[in-house]
């Protein structure tokens, strides 16, 4: 079969990740175009061979573009999404589809009434160790759940340009947590406690945001969780997480990057992750993959709105009871109604 075709907008970090990935390693896909109003990340399209856009609507307007990435700021996704909707053109969108959960009640909307593909970038569904520890929990191999763990601490605080329209750490950062323990569990989040705070960057409180925060979750089935973000992980990039249950445990994640450990006279010592590229490098190429083969097979999203939505919930959830002090309890189904803001 002919490969598709693809275009992505937005060229920040993950947008470049996506497009370097289509551009070389994603099986059944070509990258065809680019698109970012920033000179400086558009020149990627003329490292990559491929043509820039600045206006976003143009590259998906072009017949040269049959699939679309969205990967632009948070705050500017729900213009790219409804451009890309009213395309027809199959689309996969990185987290968070957006800032407010009202605006995800109108990208869902616009979904579901032109009938568009539209997938969500959780790669951690697609890491080997999450997706085999998500098939040992479903055969039984530890029990019953009772309870889940996943931290996400990353090296170091990202630019503050960036920190403006992220949505603050449970939207950017900790969503990943939050996706991941529902995939994992099969499981709602019936509440959400969170406690957090500014610990080493004081600029964050400029922007409303803390640079650690810890959740607890309750699952509408029982099991319970708990959640770390952190952006001042010196000693490099920190995602692990654990599912404890009645007849056992399951482990993901590590933290060696190169499989050596050094005994001297100063002890052992060993390398760690360097940061969310070389963690996930092969996650990130296979939801792409995912992505591609559910669009030639006419088959739904693997991970579609209604993720987003809950994911996003949680997050919302999380934000509320920060500020709050109080538990935030999720509608059954996991879903959270009012504002995001």
């Amino acid at each position: 079969m002919a490969r598709i075709q693809v275009g992505v907008i937005g060229l920040g970090r993950m947008g470049a990740v996506h497009a370097r990935h289509l551009a070389g390693s994603v099986a059944g896909a070509r990258l065809v175009a680019v698109a970012d109003v920033d000179p400086k990340r558009l020149a990627l399209a003329e490292e990559l061979g491929v043509k820039g856009y600045v206006e976003f609507r143009d590259m998906i307007a072009s017949p040269d573009v049959e699939a679309i990435v969205v990967a632009g700021p948070t705050d500017q996704r729900e213009a790219m999404l409804e451009a890309a909707i009213e395309s027809g053109k199959p689309i996969f969108c990185e987290k968070p589809l957006a800032q407010t959960l009202d605006a995800v009640y109108r990208i869902k909307a616009a979904v579901e009434k032109r009938g568009a593909f539209l997938q969500l970038g959780f790669m951690r569904r697609f890491d080997p160790g999450y997706a085999a520890a998500r098939k040992k929990i479903e055969e039984g191999a530890i029990g019953e759940v009772v309870g889940v763990y996943s931290m996400t601490r990353d090296p170091h605080l990202p630019p503050y340009d960036y920190i403006a329209s992220s949505g603050g750490i449970f939207a950017d950062l900790a969503i990943h947590d939050f996706d991941i323990l529902r995939f994992l569990t099969g499981d709602e989040v019936a509440s959400v406690y969170a406690i957090g705070g500014v610990y080493k960057y004081d600029r964050l409180h400029e922007y409303g945001d803390v640079d650690n925060a810890f959740c607890t979750l309750r699952f509408s089935r029982g099991a319970m969780g708990l959640v770390h973000g952190s952006r001042n992980a010196v000693y490099g990039y920190d995602v692990r997480a654990e599912v404890y249950g009645t007849e056992g445990s399951l482990r993901i994640g590590y933290d060696r990057e190169t499989p050596l450990l050094v005994l001297d006279q100063r002890g052992a010592s060993h390398d760690y992750v360097p940061f969310f590229f070389e963690r996930f490098q092969n996650a990130y190429r296979l939801e792409l993959e995912a992505f591609v083969d559910a669009v030639r097979r006419g088959a739904p999203p693997p991970v579609g709105v209604d993720d987003g939505e809950k994911a996003l919930a949680i997050a919302v959830a999380a934000q509320r009871s920060l500020e709050s002090g109080q538990p935030v309890p999720l509608d059954p189904g996991g879903v959270l109604r009012g504002e995001a803001t």
